[in-house]
Formats: C-alpha cells, sequence, structure tokens
C-alpha cells in the first residue's frame, strides 16, 4: 500500500474500539502518524461483521502523512484479517483485501423507490457472440420504442450488465435516430440482430443516429434525473421513436464463447417533467489526428467554439444538472473548463484522479448555466510512460478518447461540440511540408442546407432494405473485423523532406525514429495546445453528417480564476489557468513530474525554484473545507477545489524557463 494514507482499527476481545490513523511509503507495515486526525465516533463487533465509525477533515494539512479528500476519484483499498492484532505493529499481512472507487464528497448512486406511474423499458444485446480474434468490438442494434399514448419523458436508467461479462463491457451509449418520417428508414432494421458499428457494413442511415439520450460506462451504476427534468420520448414530442444502443465490448485476452445480451433499463412516465432535456458531446473529435507519443505524460485539448454555442443555445441560455467525462485507460485527469466573455468561470466538470474503471455520471450539486457564446475547453492528461508504441485516438480500449457528455435543459438542437487539430499544423509539427492524398479526396460544394439534404436523400432506401432482408435472413457475411481509425493515414502520402518522400503517413507516425525525436515531440505538444482546431459543431438529427461550417480557430485567451489561498500554509497555490509549454523530453523519473506555476509577486517569471510547491501523491482537494465530517455521511459543501501540482522536474527545459512573455499567463491549459 504505497503512499497510502490508511485508517486502522479493530475491536478487541473485551469491546475496546482502537483506532489509528496511519500512513506507508512502502509495502510494509503501515506507520503511525504523528498527528492523529481521526475522531472515533464508535463501533461494534458481533459474530459475523466489525463496525467502525469514525470521521477526518477533507484537508487536514499535514502534507507528509495524510492525503486531502477531494471530490476526484477516491481508489478505497479495504483489507481485513480473521484476529486481532498481537500488539500495535504487530500486524500481519491480511488476505481479505479490494478496492473500491468512490466520489467521497458525493453520495452514492441508489435506486429510489419509483412511483406506480413509472414503467420501465429494457434495451438488450440480441446475444452478441464476441469473436476469439479481436480485442474490441463495438457493436450496434436498432429498437422502437413501445408504444406510448402520450408525450412521456425517460428520468432515468440503471445498466443492466450480465454478471459473468462484467469485465468486456466497456459502455453502452443509446442515440436517437434522427430522420423525417424515420419509419420508412429504420423499420426494416428491427429484426436485424445488429452489424459492427462504423464497419464497412453498418447501414448510411444509422450514421443520423447520433444524439445520446444514455451515456453509461465501466464502473456506472445508473442515473436518475432531477424532479424537473426528463428526455423526451417520441418522434412527435420532439424526441426519437426509433434507438440505437452502441454497446463497446473488450476481450483483451481473446476468450472463446462469450455470449452477451447486456443492456439498459429505461425509466419512463406519462407524469411529465417542466423541462426537456438533452446531452451534448464536448471534448476532441474521435479522431486518429488525436497522437500521444509513447513514453510521455501529454496533454490533449478539445474546444466547443463560443460561435458553435451562439448559434444554437437560446437567449437565457441552458442550464447543465449532470456530467460524465470519458477516456480510456491512459486517462489520468480530465477537466472541462468553462469561458465566458474572455474570462474563466469556475469548472464545468473535473476529476484529477480519473479511473477507467469508475465512470459513474455526476449529478452537480448546483446546476451551472450555459450562455449563447461560451467556450468550453476539453483538457485530457494522459500518462503514456509504460508504452513504446504511439496511441492514436480510436474506438478501441487500447486507443483514446477525450469526451464529456453534458446534461442540460431545456433541449436544443446541438449534439456534438467539439474540436481537433488542423491537419497543416500536424504535418508542420512532424516536419512534413508537402503531401498528396489517394486516392485525392472530393468535397461537397454547395451551401449548408444542400449539404444536409446530399447526405439526408444521398441513403439508397432499396439498397438498405436489400441489405436488411439479407441480415435477417442470415445470408450475409457479417465478418467482424478490426477498426483502426489510423489506416486512414495510409491515403497520405509524403512529398516533402525528402526523407519521407513517398512513405505514408502512417509510416511515419508509428516509426520509433519519430518519437525518439525530441524536437517532434515538443512541436506536436506544443501543436495541440497551442495550434490550430477545427471546430466540430453538429446537429440533433445530422450529427454525424452535417457539420455547420466554422472558421479555424486557435486556443482562447482568457483571465484565469482567480488563485484560492491555502490556509495550511497562507500561501496561493498555482492557479488553474497557468500555462504550460510543450514538453521537449521524455519524462521518466517516477512521479517527478508536474506543472510550471506562477507566483502572483514575481510578474512574468515561471517555473523557477522560488514558484514550485510540493505536495505528495496526489494531493488535490478542497483548502477551503476544514471542518470534520463522517465519512459516511459525505459532504455537500460548494467549496472551490484547489489543485497543488507537483514540482517542475528539473531536466525538462520547460522548468528552465524563467522569463516568459506577460501576454501568454493565464492563457495555456495546466499540464499535469
Amino acid at each position: 500500500m504505497k503512499n497510502a494514507d490508511i485508517i486502522l482499527g479493530w475491536v478487541t476481545d473485551n469491546g475496546e474500539v482502537i483506532l489509528h490513523d496511519r500512513f506507508a511509503t512502502g509495502y510494509s507495515v503501515p506507520q503511525i502518524d504523528k498527528t492523529q486526525n481521526v475522531d472515533l465516533l464508535g463501533g461494534f463487533q458481533n459474530d459475523t461483521h466489525t463496525v467502525l465509525r469514525f470521521s477526518r477533515p477533507w484537508n487536514t494539512c499535514d502534507q507528509t502523512e495524510d492525503l486531502e479528500i477531494s471530490s476526484d476519484t477516491a481508489r478505497i483499498i479495504w483489507a481485513y484479517g480473521t484476529s486481532d492484532p498481537a500488539s500495535e505493529m504487530g500486524i500481519s499481512y491480511h488476505t481479505q483485501r479490494g478496492t473500491k472507487s468512490l466520489y467521497l464528497q458525493e453520495p452514492q448512486f441508489t435506486l429510489p423507490l419509483l412511483s406506480s406511474d413509472v414503467q420501465s423499458w429494457d434495451v438488450l444485446s440480441p446475444d452478441v457472440s464476441l469473436p476469439d480474434d479481436l480485442t474490441t468490438v463495438y457493436w450496434c442494434k436498432l429498437f422502437k420504442l413501445p408504444p406510448l399514448p402520450r408525450k412521456t419523458h425517460m428520468i432515468g436508467y440503471i445498466p443492466l450488465i450480465k454478471e459473468e461479462n462484467l469485465q468486456h463491457v466497456h459502455h453502452i451509449l443509446v442515440y436517437e435516430c434522427q430522420l423525417p418520417d424515420s419509419g420508412k428508414y429504420y423499420e426494416k432494421w428491427l429484426d436485424v440482430q445488429g452489424a459492427q458499428c462504423f464497419g464497412a457494413n453498418m447501414p448510411l442511415s444509422w450514421k443520423f443516429c447520433s444524439s445520446p439520450i444514455v451515456a453509461w460506462a465501466i464502473g456506472g451504476e445508473g442515473e436518475m434525473f432531477p424532479e424537473h427534468v426528463g428526455f423526451p420520448l417520441g418522434e412527435e414530442h420532439g424526441g426519437a421513436t426509433y434507438f440505437m444502443m452502441e454497446t463497446h465490448y473488450d476481450n483483451p485476452n481473446l476468450q472463446q464463447g462469450i455470449v452477451d445480451n447486456s443492456g439498459i433499463r429505461i425509466f419512463h412516465t406519462e407524469n411529465l417533467r417542466e423541462y426537456d432535456a438533452g446531452i451534448i458531446m464536448m471534448g476532441h473529435d474521435v479522431s486518429p489526428s488525436m497522437m500521444i507519443p509513447p513514453g510521455q505524460q501529454w496533454l490533449t485539448i478539445g474546444i466547443c467554439s463560443g460561435e458553435c454555442t451562439q448559434k444554437t443555445f437560446p437567449d437565457d441560455g441552458v442550464k447543465v444538472f449532470s456530467a460524465v467525462l470519458h477516456s480510456h485507460l491512459l486517462g489520468r485527469n480530465l477537466t472541462i473548463r468553462h469561458l465566458r466573455n474572455n474570462k474563466e468561470l469556475p469548472t464545468l466538470s473535473k476529476d484529477m484522479n480519473y479511473d477507467f474503471n469508475f465512470q459513474q455520471s455526476r449529478i452537480l450539486r448546483k446546476e451551472v448555466t450555459l450562455m449563447p457564446g461560451d467556450t468550453f475547453i476539453a483538457e485530457c492528461g494522459y500518462d503514456s510512460r509504460e508504452r513504446n508504441v504511439p496511441t492514436f485516438g480510436g474506438f478501441g480500449t487500447e486507443e483514446e478518447m477525450c469526451l464529456g457528455f453534458i446534461y442540460y435543459y431545456p433541449r436544443v438542437n446541438l449534439a456534438i461540440c467539439s474540436s481537433r487539430p488542423t491537419d497543416e499544423d500536424l504535418f508542420s509539427a512532424l516536419g512534413i511540408q508537402d503531401i498528396y492524398r489517394s486516392p485525392p479526396g472530393k468535397s461537397k460544394e454547395g451551401t449548408d442546407e444542400e449539404y444536409c439534404a446530399y447526405y439526408r436523400y444521398g441513403i439508397n432506401l432499396e439498397e438498405e432494405t436489400k441489405l436488411a432482408e439479407a441480415m435477417s435472413s442470415g445470408d450475409f457475411d457479417n465478418q467482424l473485423r478490426n477498426i483502426d481509425l489510423a489506416q486512414v493515414f495510409r491515403t497520405v502520402i509524403i512529398q516533402e523532406p525528402e526523407v519521407y518522400r513517398n512513405q505514408s503517413l502512417y509510416d511515419v507516425v508509428t516509426s520509433e525514429k519519430t518519437w525518439e525525436n525530441v524536437e517532434h515531440v515538443r512541436k506536436l505538444q506544443d501543436m495541440v495546445i497551442n495550434g490550430d482546431h477545427k471546430p466540430q459543431c453538429s446537429l440533433r438529427q445530422d450529427a454525424r453528417s452535417f457539420k455547420k461550417k466554422q472558421s479555424i480557430m486557435a486556443y482562447p485567451t482568457f483571465t484565469p480564476l482567480p488563485a484560492t489561498v491555502d490556509k495550511c500554509s497562507g500561501n496561493i497555490p498555482v492557479s488553474s489557468g497557468t500555462p504550460p509549454e510543450a514538453t521537449d523530453t521524455k519524462m521518466t523519473s517516477g512521479n517527478d513530474f508536474g506543472t510550471t506555476e506562477r507566483n502572483p509577486n514575481s510578474g512574468s517569471k515561471i517555473g523557477n525554484a522560488e514558484n514550485e510547491s510540493k505536495a505528495p501523491g496526489n494531493n488535490y482537494g478542497d483548502a477551503e473545507k476544514e471542518s470534520k465530517t463522517p465519512i459516511n455521511t459525505y459532504g455537500n459543501t460548494e467549496s472551490e477545489i484547489t489543485t497543488r501540482p507537483l514540482a517542475c522536474p528539473p531536466q525538462l527545459p520547460l522548468c528552465n524557463i524563467n522569463n516568459w512573455p506577460n501576454s501568454v499567463l493565464g492563457n495555456r491549459p495546466s499540464f499535469f
């Protein structure tokens, strides 16, 4: 239990309850803290259970022996033995042990007792057989809403995961299918078992199933929406009648014989809520242009532009009530920052200790208003130090994503608000000067309306009907194949410089030599943060095919949130708006990494030794909250969360830069 903050307790034979505040620096008997910050509230023992109830402050100010408890994901490690220790230090290794991730400052999800007006609808996978030659499969299946006599609201959901397949079901999304006269396009697919999502056999009409109403991921237990909001069901009521369920399956060990019928139970009622709700997906486009070099600690950003929200949000804005942050195995911290009129507002959602296996949605303690023209920046910190090959954005678990699913009301016609770096910046960072594409691409000319109509009526109903009949009868090769988005780079052939001539972009970005080049790594990180981004602003009915045209944009210039005072030290810790510059070497110094810092009294000097603060482990949290609160009652405060990063590693040239222009301060995202 290295770097653990430990509460150790037991009940003696004579009924005395003993409780210790301890810490661990290695795999040895935990040491007793010099300062005991745990208060015993009670305890008892019977033939089957030992119960201990205690409290401790969220922040003890004991930075050497305690971890700060914040709103970030907390990894709880538990262990117990069958006998009491012989002495306070005579503690043996406990064989009964396990772990669980929790939001300690939030109550755990529990399904409430539902009233008689609430009905349920189970959307289940149709006994999908996982292949034993693919580690990742996305399976899509079409469903039709049960007959409903009047407008109905979805008010929550829970996952129905087959117990023996818990390790294989990574996430489930349920999308609305938005096309006029939807039955003409989708009724034929209801008897089809499904198809591999994003594969060659996925019908074009399914790409218009793109606006999610359910976003569940591994570790999530479900969600019930606040009593004043619900998702409308039924095309005639502003919702959808047909839905597509996308299930992401993992089979890393290529096991044989796995069959799954997991899904989602949707709760709905005719007792309508006050507002219709929706979901907006923000972050970085799911695209191979999202590159994470091997052996790095890396930052990826995605921008939801003010231009997009200006066009799609109502004059009085929308209100956010819940959020889900999502990345894959390399994700370590995820943040969605909120900007208005070139000023940063409190963070929309953040988890600085992200756990891939615990992606429970968060109901916001206080709803947040988003206004037209607001900009949002998704920041995802990754750790690829254990990988020796690059990681690209994509659907597979070994690939990466940087997304936030934002639940809001009242419902607007926006599904996706995201971005990705421009191709030109990507090529420049890798030293590529001239390319041609094979085969050459063609663009569709015309107005936005013409562009949309081109794709909408490009659906060949006759061909799709034949395909549906073939898939229903089994007279069809529905072989599953690996979907590697990075393969698109093979169509980009490099002309200049000469060292890359006639190589494909895929050859370059998968070459070890590329990532051994420190300059390429530095420039790529700088491009990801400071370079131009191509925005996506997609409407609900056309999210995968029609994108509102927007201008190329750069990282926004804004005034960051004011730094808060750390009551433990009286100092002002680094602001969340402190800018990094791109890293230009591999970080291989264990956990000695962090962010450059700005001392508010030192002008534009950043990253020098005087301004570095040190904090052990994952000491993130709420420095304002100091009252002792029982762990099992969960906090309900709205205090500001302050991050204290680790010191900047001296081997990075970045850490030796003492004079940066004032113009860059506060206008770049924090890096780890």
